[in-house]
């Protein structure tokens, strides 16, 4: 087992929430923020049978996921935060490139950046997968996140991701 393997796994950090529910125990699902523009015709209807879990809806979903992931890459969120929301060797790969981000001469001393999501657009290729991508901001720079999403254990589960 790998030194960042073993340090993902020791840590105790509490799971990225991306659901939030009220002190009466209403769900609080936030509507889409004014600027993220979610592109016509995008709206993947996941297919659900009745008996099946209720799923949050992708796109708001990968709207507050996609700029985590982009701060677990600059080594500002710690990777265990996203365990329950990214498969184990999609962790392991982005808790590597944090390590390396906060051991580059750019990133010491360097304040963490306010994301916003511009777009996402979502497809689904199949019954229970999604595949998204959202545009984030970041300071002067737009970043791509590309995701594969499929239901694992009555959750979204990111099984692909490809970072521009």
């Amino acid at each position: 087992m790998s030194r960042t393997s073993q340090a993902v796994m020791e840590t105790t950090e509490p799971a990225l929430p991306l659901e939030w529910v009220l002190p009466s125990g209403l769900p609080a699902v936030p509507p889409p923020v004014r600027h993220l523009r979610l592109v016509p015709g995008s709206q993947a209807q996941v297919a659900q049978s009745p008996d099946a879990p209720r799923l949050p809806s992708p796109a708001p979903w990968v709207a507050r996921l996609a700029p985590a992931i982009l701060e677990v890459v600059a080594g500002e969120r710690p990777a265990a935060q996203l365990t329950r929301w990214v498969s184990g060797e999609i962790r392991e790969t982005l808790a590597r490139r944090g390590a390396a981000a906060l051991r580059h001469p750019a990133g010491k001393g360097r304040p963490p950046q306010c994301r916003r999501v511009r777009s996402v657009r979502i497809t689904e290729p199949a019954p229970g997968v999604i595949e998204a991508s959202a545009v984030v901001l970041g300071g002067v720079r737009a970043r791509a996140v590309a995701l594969r999403l499929e239901i694992v254990r009555e959750r979204w589960l990111v099984t692909a991701l490809e970072l521009g």
